[in-house]
Parts: C-alpha cells; sequence; structure tokens
C-alpha cells in the first residue's frame, strides 16, 4: 500500500467517528486530525506528480561525476531545510570563478545554499 494511500484510508477512519459521543476539545482534536491528514493526502499527490520535476538534472560539467553531484545537491537541500519542490540551481561568479548554488524564496527574501563548483576538481 501506498502512503497516499495510507493517508486516504486514515482519513476514511477519521470521518467514521461518532462526533456526537465527543466533548468539544474532541471536536477540535478531530477536526485538526482530519485537516492534517488532508494536508498529507494532498502533499503525497502532488509528490508524485512534481517528482520528476524536482529532480535536478546533472551538470553537463559533472556528467563524468554524477553520484558525486547527486550527493551535493542533496546535501545542499539538507543544509537548506527544504523540500525538493522548492529551490532552482544557478551559477554564481565569485572573482571570476563560478559556482553551483540552491536558491529559493523565503516571503519576500531569496535565500542560497552552496552546492558545488560548476567545474568540479
Amino acid at each position: 500500500m501506498s502512503n497516499e494511500d495510507y493517508a486516504h484510508q486514515a482519513l476514511s477512519a477519521l470521518e467514521r467517528i461518532d462526533l456526537e459521543a465527543l466533548e468539544q476539545d474532541g471536536h477540535d482534536r478531530h477536526e485538526d486530525a482530519i485537516a492534517a491528514v488532508n494536508e498529507l493526502a494532498t502533499l503525497l499527490e502532488s509528490d508524485d506528480r512534481v517528482e520528476d520535476q524536482n529532480s535536478v538534472d546533472t551538470s553537463e560539467e559533472w556528467a563524468d561525476n554524477e553520484d558525486d553531484w547527486v550527493e551535493k545537491v542533496a546535501d545542499a537541500y539538507e543544509q537548506a531545510e527544504i523540500p525538493r519542490s522548492k529551490g532552482t540551481v544557478t551559477v554564481k561568479s565569485i572573482d571570476d570563478r563560478e559556482y553551483y548554488y540552491l536558491q529559493w524564496r523565503e516571503g519576500d527574501k531569496a535565500r542560497s545554499q552552496y552546492v558545488a563548483p560548476v567545474r568540479p576538481a
């Protein structure tokens, strides 16, 4: 059973609870649980649709080191503490050298996380 199926199963189980038997606090917690499981199911469904869009292709310069590239991108996402659905790998020039950075927005601010040099050593 997929994670999406489990989320829908949990939602179904929550919807079968007799709300009249619950006190107000139970009603509130029940509504919170349904909202959370709904959000999870939606996220899982959208993750399935955009999974391929979230993979960062290996750059031409790193073609011979594809495993290292994948690891560096994964490390950048982990250090940035953002989901794979966020962020774009871009090139920045610093002191006449080029570097890959993961960039994303947090509100009005652009954030970035170092990934690797454009030309691997």
